[in-house]
């Protein structure tokens, strides 16, 4: 039975709650604002069906004559995947995804053939979990990262019933969450496309609750749209940007927004499970992975114009086939996966789990105290030369534009809109 002894071993990705024949593993919210799953044992039938489909396979006994079923499933991919760097042809779907956009371009896919897309969405109070649908009006919220812990709960028994009828669907989710759904299916099915990506971690709920208040309270009015990476700063220094009720927007790029500094720059929020990672490496589960073709401009200069690129990993030709039916949609090069690992380190590690007195006094002192004094006596916020450096880039990146400007006008209008919005060029 599952007993999460130690929650570095536990990604709470619901797979033994929807598989027990019982409903007997619902999952409970810790003090840190993560779940995690735990058995009423006046219910329980003591069958082995959650620790077999459990992800880490080191649930099970040694001297168990059972299989994981994530091993019955048979999953089989490339040794060595297919490597791209790629974005779409839509400006616009481009600048308001978190890379180069390729996700929305599978799921235009998808729904175009009448299929079913699932992926991460925020509620109306910020929490977020999966949906499946085949309402094209939804990728809009689906599109861009949500970086907190995303509850798939119901999301695998919704999947299985749409492809045993017959429905094609993709799916995206964490590299952790596609394990679990490909053994909660316990078999690969030809109607399924799956597609993570490259995951530094997910966050405490918790902490992000606390943060949007924090800003609901500055400005004094609910917050009604998140969308973090925003492209404002354009995308190497992406934002955090949250639009209010009354109008006003809060925009912040990764070196002054508190909540990626904490994410980004320490390991206080960061879910235990995502520092001992066992889904890390090359030739993962999903049939495509995306993520950031970070440190493609030293690459190929051509494939970067600060408005986002796509790394995609193919690990099957499952994912080959798909991604090369969306070709005709992309500008896209093929690369090596020496190429991508020197800027994409969360490929093989999620980083140092730091101090754990260090943590449990931050989750204390979130409790207790407001969240300004957090962000002061565990953010560490930009100094004032790294503000003077922050400045030189936006006028080199502006410099820049204007120079995309006098070459091509119609285009760089809309990255001027985008990039400058209170800079009209254009009258």
């Amino acid at each position: 039975m599952i007993e999460i002894e130690d929650k570095k071993s536990c990604m709470g990705c619901s797979a033994c709650t929807e598989i027990c024949p019982v409903d007997c593993i619902p999952l409970v919210t810790d003090e840190e604002g993560f779940s995690y799953p735990k058995i009423d044992y006046d219910v329980c039938i003591e069958c082995p069906l959650c620790d077999r489909v459990c992800p880490i396979t080191d649930k099970l006994p040694e001297d168990s004559k059972l299989v994981p079923l994530i091993e019955k499933a048979n999953i089989y991919r490339y040794e060595d995947p297919l490597v791209y760097a790629a974005y779409t042809k839509n400006d616009e779907i481009r600048v308001d995804s978190t890379s180069g956009g390729i996700f929305s371009e599978l799921a235009f896919k998808m729904f175009d053939e009448g299929g079913y897309v699932a992926g991460a969405v925020y509620d109306e109070n910020f929490a977020v979990s999966h949906i499946l649908t085949n309402d094209r009006e939804k990728l809009k919220d689906i599109r861009s990262s949500k970086y907190v812990l995303s509850l798939t709960d119901k999301l695998f028994p919704d999947v299985k019933e749409k492809l045993k009828n017959g429905d094609k669907v993709l799916v995206c989710g964490a590299p952790c969450q596609i394990v679990a759904l490909y053994a909660y299916l316990r078999k690969d099915y030809v109607n399924l496309v799956t597609c993570d990506f490259v995951c530094k971690g997910v966050n405490s709920p918790l902490v992000f609750n606390k943060y949007i208040k924090w800003l609901e309270d500055k400005y004094q009015s609910k917050a009604v749209k998140i969308k973090a990476k925003d492209k404002t700063e354009g995308w190497h220094k992406f934002s955090m940007r949250v639009d209010f009720e009354n109008g006003e927007s809060y925009v912040k790029d990764r070196y002054n927004d508190p909540f990626f500094v904490g994410y980004l720059q320490t390991p206080l929020f960061t879910m235990p499970a995502c520092f001992s990672c066992q889904f890390k490496g090359v030739s993962q589960k999903s049939d495509i992975q995306l993520a950031d073709f970070w440190g493609i401009e030293n690459i190929d200069k051509s494939m970067d114009q600060d408005l986002g690129t796509s790394l995609v990993i193919l690990n099957s030709d499952k994912g080959t086939e798909y991604f090369n039916s969306i070709s005709g949609n992309l500008i896209s090069k093929e690369f090596t996966m020496e190429d991508a690992i020197p800027g994409n380190s969360a490929i093989h590690s999620s980083g140092l789990e730091g101090d754990v007195e260090l943590r449990k006094a931050f989750f204390e002192d979130l409790e207790k105290f407001p969240f300004d004094y957090i962000i002061k006596k565990y953010f560490p916020m930009p100094t004032l030369m790294s503000r003077i450096k922050i400045q030189l880039e936006r006028v080199y990146r502006l410099l820049k534009v204007l120079g995309q400007i006098i070459l091509s006008p119609k285009s760089a209008k809309k990255i001027m809109r985008k990039f400058f919005p209170t800079v009209n060029l254009f009258r």
